[in-house]
């Protein structure tokens, strides 16, 4: 399948068939497209926790929910695998580092890149996702021993879609010339 293609196909999926599992070998190929991603000088500031325990994703559902009860994703319990994607300190250049005073500078953005690689990559081996971006830090930490100072910045969720991929509703996007021009701003 071609890469458009797979962009204009995948959709954000929030009903899962519960009781299926993902095959860790196929966990892995979702993982291995997001550690092959490029990131800001070669930085690759993540790690990426693969929850799939049937208690440990109770901790994960309770963790994507905050202290005053909102959560992004009601349809949690469905999920038959997550990604906890990590930030990690990042080593850059040192003009980067100067220039911006901060290391961390493209570190959520390279998060962002290998979550949406590891999304297509799931799309690809007919999996189904959802990136959920509320979570609750100190649950995060206490339930998965990630370390203080470590963010959570990301959680996908993977599956099976609930309606066995029927053909979904047509993709939504402004127009190319409302989002794009050349050499100027326009």
């Amino acid at each position: 399948m071609d890469f458009l293609d797979i962009m204009r196909q995948r959709r954000s999926c929030r009903a899962y068939q519960p009781d299926r599992t993902i095959p860790r070998e196929q966990l892995l190929q979702v993982i291995e497209a997001g550690r092959l991603t490029p990131s800001g000088c070669n930085a690759q500031p993540w790690k990426f926790v693969v929850v799939d325990d049937p208690e440990a994703k109770e901790k994960v559902c309770d963790a994507v929910v905050t202290s005053d009860g909102a959560t992004g994703a009601p349809w949690r319990h469905q999920v038959s695998a997550f990604i906890l994607l990590v930030e990690q300190p990042a080593k850059v250049m040192q003009l980067v580092e100067r220039h911006y005073h901060d290391t961390q500078r493209f570190a959520q953005g390279d998060l962002g890149a290998a979550c949406m690689n590891m999304c297509h990559e799931a799309f690809a081996l007919g999996l189904a996702t959802c990136v959920i971006g509320v979570n609750e830090q100190s649950k995060m930490e206490r339930h998965f021993g990630i370390p203080h100072g470590c963010e959570v910045r990301l959680v996908l969720a993977l599956g099976y879609a609930a309606d066995g991929g029927a053909e979904p509703p047509a993709k939504v996007r402004r127009p190319l010339e409302e989002v794009c021009c050349f050499n100027r701003w326009q």
